[in-house]
């Protein structure tokens, strides 16, 4: 009798790991198939510092202060990097890309927080880099 107790827990036991072996494959291959879609995108160094910088100097030389100050250090970042730089924040609008520019390529954004009147804003520098895709 004990036998064939043992026998019956055996093929249950032989069952439920052989769910578990079907649901592990299964796991694995809806993994594998959208492995794809998490693969680090290529990007170039340079331009992402190039556009960190620029954001960086917008803030240090308080380009937010006035429209004609935004406007003129976005057009000289843009010139220098032959990137399109757009800068936006406290109601504030720049843009160094030419019409229907800027949205090819590659876009870095980046914000900050930035203090003016009296309080803190949030502000905004973007880089398109044109020509690549």
């Amino acid at each position: 009798m004990k036998n064939n107790s043992g026998r019956g827990i055996g093929k249950r036991l032989a069952f439920l790991f052989s769910l578990e072996a079907a649901f592990s494959l299964t796991l694995v291959m809806v993994a594998s198939a959208y492995l794809l879609a998490f693969v680090p995108q290529r990007e170039e160094a340079g331009e992402f510092l190039a556009c960190s910088d620029a954001a960086d100097v917008l803030v240090r030389l308080r380009a937010f202060s006035t429209q004609e100050r935004l406007q003129a250090a976005v057009s000289e970042a843009g010139g220098l990097l032959h990137v399109c730089v757009e800068a936006n924040g406290g109601g504030l609008h720049a843009s160094s890309c030419k019409p229907g520019e800027g949205g090819a390529g590659e876009r870095y954004s980046f914000s900050f927080p930035y203090w003016k009147d009296g309080r803190v804003e949030n502000m905004g520098v973007g880089c398109s880099i044109m020509g690549r895709k």
